[in-house]
């Protein structure tokens, strides 16, 4: 098998990137003592670990001479739903949640649009079909965990911006 130094640079990028993203989320995890905040960064390490397996499945692909498979189709939205089946327990409980490291969301944030944006980049340079669909598909992943972060640090803030922001982007579930 060809070492990794042999992986074509999109691919290389983007799994450098996704180990990154998991070990940080694994290691934030550990860190918090609010539980939203816990089950959004295990969410996050687990999508991360799923793109890792993906990146690897495209490139064993290339490397015996198959073309670049297609991406599966999956929805983006799952984060979303994981998150408020909790936040509705722990309403449901009576639990209340304090803040709690409140700047390593702000650093996960900023880490995801980097994310996006590098992923929009080898997008632009990608080939037409899978690969261009797989950067796409990256960069919607990209946006959802930017979003669920954004949510969850404006509720554990309770920063009056959020409810001004575009409903697109606000859960606003979690105002209840």
């Amino acid at each position: 098998m060809k070492t990794l130094r042999n992986m074509p640079k999109a691919l290389k990028a983007a799994l450098k990137l996704e180990h990154k993203g998991s070990a940080f989320y694994l290691k934030m995890s550990q860190k918090t003592g609010n539980i939203l905040a816990k089950k959004l960064y295990d969410q996050l390490a687990l999508q991360e670990v799923e793109h890792i397996g993906r990146i690897n499945e495209i490139y064993a692909a290339i490397i015996q001479g198959q073309a670049w498979p297609v991406p599966p189709g999956k929805k983006t939205g799952f984060l979303e739903a994981e998150i408020k089946k909790l936040f509705l327990k722990l309403n449901r409980d009576g639990v209340k949640l304090k803040p709690d490291n409140t700047s390593g969301m702000k650093v996960a944030m900023d880490m995801e649009w980097y994310s996006y944006k590098m992923y929009e980049k080898l997008w632009k340079e990608a080939v037409d079909g899978p690969e261009k669909d797989f950067f796409k598909h990256l960069m919607a992943e990209e946006t959802k965990h930017y979003e669920a972060l954004s949510n969850v640090y404006a509720y554990m803030t309770d920063n009056g911006d959020w409810l001004e922001r575009s409903e697109s982007e606000t859960w606003n579930w979690m105002n209840s």
